[in-house]
């Protein structure tokens, strides 16, 4: 099984105007990732509106999603659910479909308590055999699994990965520096992946890969592997606005749909309550999506 490194892009699922998942769409993002070498696909996440689907549309988006790809990247499934049988359900599902790995966050809704953070993954991880990946983000789960659980949890075999979305620079830091020998650190903030790559993350679980694949795979190569930090800063700035607008403008679905649109793949519709986002802020993207077609034609990179 390969190996999760590098930029793993957290799909969108493309809605048509009646809600319903368009695979049509599904399919033709998935080549628009491919052809523009991402390293990795994260298919029901946050990004993909995950908790406004069915049990039965994620099991099918799953299946669909691998079958596709079919080996060519690896695939990292979201198996977060609010109870640990059904979480165990989803993420045996991934693993019997040929997923590399399943990202979880703790149950989003009551607010788990420490000791049962740690009976949920701890119970997890014994019961299926698939690398995983902490999703640690107290803004969305509401709690925090804290440095001291991660380095406990690191000891199981399969629990290899975590990523890290308190946006605390100093919590990847601390990761990298007491457990890097445990558990691998992805970035999983819109706004802070030059710096966490330089604190020593070997990945970056990102929504802005919707868009710009090209960017975001280019930035996290420049600090990584070529060690060039006068390109990466470059890159970094560049991309900087949408990154900031996806995490602030409250709209982080829209936004990137709508940007994807821009950029040639298929955003489609969202699913109600999530509104469209409005003329102005359709204004202040477009002028964002232009700055970002003018850097890649500069550097030579096709959109």
């Amino acid at each position: 099984m390969k190996k999760l490194y590098g930029v793993y892009v957290v799909m969108v699922t493309p809605f048509d105007e009646n809600e319903n998942i368009d695979y049509d769409a599904y399919a033709k993002n998935i080549e628009w990732y491919l052809e523009r070498g991402v390293a990795g696909l994260l298919p029901l996440g946050s990004t993909g509106e995950v908790a406004s689907m069915t049990r039965e549309e994620r099991l099918e988006v799953a299946e669909f999603v691998l079958e596709k790809v079919a080996g060519r990247v690896p695939v990292c499934v979201g198996t977060t659910a609010e109870t640990t049988a059904q979480t165990i359900e989803f993420t045996q599902h991934a693993k019997d479909h040929g997923a590399s790995g399943v990202l979880i966050l703790p149950p989003t809704y009551h607010k788990p308590l420490p000791e049962e953070i740690m009976y949920h993954f701890e119970t997890i991880a014994k019961a299926v055999d698939i690398p995983i990946m902490i999703y640690n983000n107290p803004g969305t789960a509401g709690v925090d699994i804290s440095l001291e659980m991660v380095q406990r949890l690191a000891k199981l075999d399969n629990i290899q990965y975590i990523k890290e979305s308190t946006g605390d620079l100093k919590r990847i830091r601390d990761i990298i520096r007491f457990i890097g020998d445990d558990i691998v650190g992805f970035c999983g903030s819109e706004e802070l992946p030059f710096e966490s790559f330089l604190a020593g993350a070997q990945g970056w679980v990102c929504v802005a890969g919707n868009a710009v694949p090209r960017l975001t795979d280019a930035l996290f190569k420049a600090v990584v592997e070529e060690k060039d930090l006068e390109k990466a800063k470059e890159i970094s700035e560049a991309i900087l606005p949408l990154c900031s607008e996806l995490e602030r403008s409250g709209k982080l679905v829209q936004v990137i749909k709508y940007c994807m649109e821009k950029m040639g793949a298929v955003g489609g519709y969202v699913r109600a309550p999530r509104q469209p986002i409005t003329a102005k802020e359709a204004q202040r993207l477009d002028l964002i999506v232009a700055d970002l077609v003018k850097f890649m034609e500069e550097k030579g990179m096709a959109s």
